[in-house]
């Protein structure tokens, strides 16, 4: 990945993995605050839905793993 910081050896531009997420964000927000309330609705509820999955996945593999130390992103092989 292309790194941004040029003093920590980047070639100073941001990363796609940075780009792709910020653009999500902003299409997030900008959808949460949209004029129509039906459209604010739609999204809350997916949102939430989403949200709900995930912590239902989370806890299924922390309890098969029983606890253990791995990284919950990579239990869930990047879904989050």
């Amino acid at each position: 990945m292309i790194r941004d910081d040029v003093h920590g050896l980047g070639s100073g531009a941001p990363s796609i993995y940075v780009e792709y997420h910020r653009h999500s964000a902003v299409t997030l927000v900008t959808s949460i605050e949209d004029l129509s309330e039906r459209h604010q609705f739609v999204t809350m509820h997916f949102l939430t839905h989403q949200v709900a999955q995930l912590k239902v996945l989370a806890t299924n593999f922390l309890s098969k793993r029983e606890g253990t130390s791995l990284p919950i992103e990579r239990q869930l092989k990047l879904h989050m």
